[in-house]
């Protein structure tokens, strides 16, 4: 099974409620679109299980083999469509220490700070203090 399939899947098995998503997207991308508003809701809501699954998912991703490009290769797609906007997310922002250790925190600073800027990256540092 190549990368292609290997995530559609993997998310059908640990996801069965987003079976029409799964059926509507083309790419992994288009998919985290949808998991990253579940991920959002989920805080909301405070849905444990969810948040949880789907930190378990991206791990998941990011554990496969590389793809040779952005288009195919599910790590990438993991740091642009979830791992960048977690920060954006005040609920998020705040958990992420329960989810991430500070070293892991510091070795990601262009990925967490990508979109929510250095201000933001500080705050989430302060969390560890």
């Amino acid at each position: 099974m190549g990368v292609s399939n290997s995530w559609r899947n993997e998310a059908s098995r640990r996801f069965p409620q987003f079976a029409a998503s799964l059926t509507e997207a083309d790419t992994p991308y288009l998919l985290w679109f949808d998991l990253l508003g579940a991920f959002e809701s989920a805080y909301d809501r405070g849905d444990e299980s969810l948040i949880e699954a789907i930190y378990a998912y991206a791990k998941w991703c990011c554990c496969q083999p590389r793809g040779k490009s952005a288009d195919d290769d599910l790590a990438t797609c993991v740091t642009v469509s979830f791992y960048e906007h977690i920060p954006t997310y005040p609920k998020a922002l705040k958990d992420m220490p329960r989810w991430w250790s500070r070293e892991e925190v510091m070795k990601l600073k262009e990925v967490f700070s990508y979109l929510a800027g250095e201000k933001t990256y500080a705050a989430l540092l302060e969390l560890y203090c």
